[in-house]
């Protein structure tokens, strides 16, 4: 019969095992106060055991969890003597965090009674950290997905915004949604293009400059975008915060067909990173400056869209000789202005206009005389004519003008002042003055003179030659000539 092997003491090899292994190996008492560690454990925090007996690890090694349900977890395994694994940020000994994984067992004797708790752990600052760039890589692509799906309905608005207004208010509204993080403003060159009006601005506590210089900003006198608070070398710009504040901003110029039409400014001030995020808020000012580029260059398309837009409706609706609304707009307008008073039950009127022995001016004088009669009669008009009033050449010297909620009476003295400002015109040609200009004004009211647009022109019309009937140069009103 075979002898069975003898065991031998394995009391040395267990210390052999506990003090070369890598792991770091804990035992506390059940009061969780140390009662030894190995060489691994200093090696791993950088505490000896004179640092740790009779401490608390959590008092020595200032452990944080993620979550309080973690801690509930935690304590209810060790309430009940359970094994548990768990993933915790500690601090060496020189303050460096370090991510550890442990699995804590609690120990019994031959009775079963109690006695220890045994913690095996080991680092995994380095995994964490890899997972940590995992998830960032995941969520920084996942933001780029959701940015270019709300680009690509932002190009959608913009490219459907009918006027500037609506398209200011589209932008607006992007940018706030696209950048939440950066107050904005937009600038629009004035018609002189020496000063640069803000349009439209969003997520700002400080009211910014109403009108700026060209020379203010870095990328307009550069000519190309410009980033304050990314580079070694860098400048404010006069109309920026960041003079006092230096937080950092981006000015992208608006241009679209080889032309500057404005300046996209994003400031980012409301971040102030400390020294353990500056690497981390460089990367994300990179990734929302290509951001501000791609709608940049959207919002310059757009504008230069709508500009466009406007100009060839302003062809369509505008006389060209005046810069007064044409035929077209002043029937559409009407048309929606009588629909308007049928609804609110409050008046509108229209005064025809016609110019006196205009006929004499061309015959005697020349056409280019009578473009300039017409040209000064239609800027006298522009200039009287504002509020509730919207003047039109009908064509020839015959003009009209739109008026609302103006009864018959004010309408009246309304076109009896402008026939006296006309008389007042004095218009030279050639260096000679030509003859004073007197118009004759016929007005009719809705819905009194009638109830159609049709009608309301046609009254208004012969209240027009009744006026000139009786001598011209005055003002009659449909109501009255019936009467």
């Amino acid at each position: 019969m075979a002898r069975k092997p003898k065991i031998p003491d394995l009391q040395p090899y267990a210390s052999l095992a506990a003090e070369f292994t890598q792991d770091a190996l804990m035992v506390t008492d059940v009061n969780d106060r140390v009662v030894w560690i190995n060489s691994g454990f200093e090696r791993l925090t950088g505490f000896t055991l004179q640092d740790m007996l009779g401490k608390l690890p959590g008092d020595i090694l200032r452990g944080e969890l993620t979550n309080k349900a973690d801690q509930a977890r935690i304590d209810d395994d060790i309430a009940n003597l359970r094994s548990l694994e768990i993933e915790m940020q500690y601090r060496r000994k020189d303050d460096t965090p370090i991510w550890i994984e442990s699995r804590i067992s609690p120990v019994f004797d031959v009775q079963g009674k109690h006695i220890n708790f045994v913690s095996s752990s080991r680092d995994v600052t380095e995994r964490r950290a890899l997972e940590r760039a995992t998830a960032e890589v995941t969520e920084n692509e996942q933001l780029r997905q959701q940015e270019r799906r709300l680009l690509s309905q932002v190009s959608e608005w913009l490219y459907s915004a009918k006027s500037l207004d609506e398209l200011l208010q589209v932008i607006s509204r992007s940018l706030e949604t696209l950048m939440p993080e950066a107050e904005g403003q937009l600038y629009i060159y004035s018609n002189s293009r020496d000063t640069l009006d803000l349009t439209i601005n969003w997520g700002g506590i400080e009211l910014p400059p109403p009108h700026i210089e060209p020379d203010d900003c870095w990328a307009l006198r550069r000519g190309r975008a410009y980033a304050y608070g990314m580079r070694p070398i860098e400048f404010p710009c006069g109309h920026s915060h960041a003079v006092e504040d230096d937080s950092p901003y981006f000015c992208v110029p608006i241009t679209a067909h080889g032309q500057t039409n404005g300046m996209l400014h994003l400031n980012f001030g409301t971040f102030a990173p400390d020294r353990h995020e500056r690497e981390k808020f460089k990367y994300f000012l990179d990734q929302r400056w290509e951001l501000a580029l791609l709608c940049a260059e959207q919002i310059s398309l757009a504008i230069a869209n709508v500009q466009l837009r406007q100009e060839l409706l302003d062809q369509s609706v505008r006389d060209p000789l005046t810069n007064l609304w044409n035929r077209r707009w002043f029937l559409e307008a009407a048309h929606r202005q009588v629909h308007s008073s049928k609804t609110s039950r409050k008046p509108c009127s229209i005064i025809s206009i016609d110019v006196d022995h205009f006929k004499k001016f061309n015959d005697h004088h020349g056409h280019d005389a009578g473009d300039l009669v017409l040209r000064a009669l239609g800027a006298r008009m522009l200039e009287f004519f504002t509020d509730n009033c919207a003047p039109c050449r009908m064509g020839g010297e015959e003009f009209v003008i739109l008026c609302t909620n103006m009864t018959e009476d004010q309408t009246m003295q309304l076109a009896e002042d402008f026939r006296v400002q006309v008389s007042e015109i004095v218009i030279k040609y050639s260096g000679e003055e030509l003859p004073r200009i007197t118009v004759s004004a016929g007005i009719a009211v809705w819905p009194d003179d009638g109830q159609l647009v049709t009608d309301l022109i046609k009254s208004a019309d012969l209240a027009l030659y009744r006026a000139k009937d009786l001598g011209r140069n005055r003002v009659q009103s449909h109501a009255r000539m019936v009467a």
